[in-house]
């Protein structure tokens, strides 16, 4: 198994561990698992490509990067400021749960995006 599929099977494991959090009502570890799985899901992307992904700044020059290579750019971007909102709720436990719901829908939106896209 390579890191990058490991990076895959992490972040879909995340994406479940989101789900489970929201249903439990842990709203700061439901958003922090849904931008996990994003996180992970960008550093897939970034090992296959031999892409720096070392920070936090890595990942969002990796989404512009991919953003302005695929369709619709503007709507990765949308959904990936989604995802580091949650990241930040992480920390201050600010967002609605109906947000928290949002979020993590954007946040599997967004995977499901950047998989179809490199795979199309």
């Amino acid at each position: 198994m390579t890191l990058a599929t490991e990076h895959v099977e992490i972040s879909n494991r995340f994406l479940r561990h989101a789900e489970e959090q929201f249903q439990l009502g842990d709203m700061p570890q439901a958003s922090e698992k849904a931008w996990g799985a994003v996180a992970h899901y960008l550093k897939s992307i970034a090992k296959r490509r031999s892409w720096r992904n070392r920070s936090h700044r890595d990942l969002s020059r990796i989404v512009i990067r991919l953003a302005n290579d695929s369709r619709d750019p503007d709507r990765i971007k949308i959904l990936f400021n989604s995802a580091n909102s949650l990241h930040s709720n992480f920390y201050e436990d600010w967002l609605e749960d109906e947000l928290v719901r949002d979020g993590i829908e954007h946040c599997r939106e967004l995977i499901d995006r950047l998989e179809n896209e490199l795979n199309a």
